[in-house]
């Protein structure tokens, strides 16, 4: 396991961690209780798939995540002497997370520039705000977080979550409760890899730097594991409305927390045990670009 240190801010963590957890139990028994038992799986269609079916894999990765033995000899990333600047560091990357949501939930999904306006959103406030933010705080304060280990990857380093990851990735993609696949139209193989290229850097890449690597990093510091990671997921999910919901919002918001909630979860606990970049952007790649889909332009 990895090496333990002290919460930060006990307290806080504690009731943010059951502040969470109590939405997202709020956000399933809301979609029992109105009877959407499917969500939609993907912004390309408005196919869906039984909800379970999106829970399983990341359960049972979570499972495998918590029974593999691992132990990690990556020091903690911050020390108590820093806490206020992590304080001030998380509620810059939380506003951010915040602004990018708010700016996308009030769009129309439907609009003839919303990918024009998503894409500079998402690099204005996941990336170039927090960038500069946290660039100008360290010269300023002198203040420097040490993230991500700078010991080499061992053999376990790479086999432990390597089979995670063939396990979820064999019950998401392939097993009965796989989700169904379409099939590639376009002909243009070079232009339909250089656009996966581009959405794998803006989606996958982006976005596990700035939820799983800079903000939930310090939010465990601060917070505790299961609280960074829970608060994070919520954070994480609460984006595709815009992109996956229907117009009724109640139902989108419960729909969004339960589905990508959920899968949030296995990624931010991946990230809290590895502490392996790699790990989690291949993992959040293929949830946006299938086998399948790899295959059908590979071989198309």
């Amino acid at each position: 396991m990895n090496q333990q240190f002290k919460v930060m801010l006990p307290a806080w963590g504690k009731a943010i961690g059951l502040l969470c957890m109590i939405i997202m139990f709020a956000a399933v028994l809301w979609l029992l209780w109105t009877g959407n038992l499917s969500i939609r799986y993907t912004a390309d269609h408005e196919g869906v798939i039984p909800i379970w079916y999106s829970w399983l894999p990341a359960f049972l990765g979570i499972l495998l995540i918590r029974l593999i033995p691992y132990k990690s000899q990556n020091p903690p990333s911050f020390q108590q002497r820093e806490r206020h600047h992590l304080v001030v560091q998380s509620i810059v990357l939380l506003i951010s997370g915040v602004l990018f949501t708010a700016a996308l939930v009030t769009l129309d999904s439907h609009g003839l520039h919303f990918e024009l306006y998503y894409l500079a959103f998402k690099l204005t406030t996941l990336l170039c705000i927090p960038l500069i933010f946290l660039l100008i705080y360290s010269k300023m304060t002198g203040a420097q977080q040490k993230i991500i280990s700078a010991k080499p990857c061992s053999r376990r380093n790479v086999i432990a979550p390597l089979i995670i990851i063939v396990v979820w990735g064999y019950l998401k993609f392939y097993s009965p409760v796989a989700q169904p696949e379409g099939a590639i139209t376009a002909t243009d193989t070079t232009e339909l890899l250089l656009l996966m290229l581009i959405g794998f850097m803006i989606n996958s890449v982006l976005e596990e730097v700035f939820y799983r690597v800079w903000l939930q990093t310090r939010l465990e510091a601060l917070l505790g594991r299961w609280s960074a990671i829970l608060l994070v997921s919520i954070l994480w999910s609460i984006w595709h409305v815009a992109i996956q919901g229907y117009g009724q919002w109640d139902i989108d918001v419960a729909a969004v927390i339960a589905n990508h909630g959920v899968t949030g979860l296995f990624l931010g606990y991946l990230w809290a045990r590895y502490r392996r970049v790699w790990v989690i952007i291949l993992v959040h790649g293929l949830i946006n670009a299938s086998p399948h889909v790899l295959l059908q332009i590979l071989f198309h």
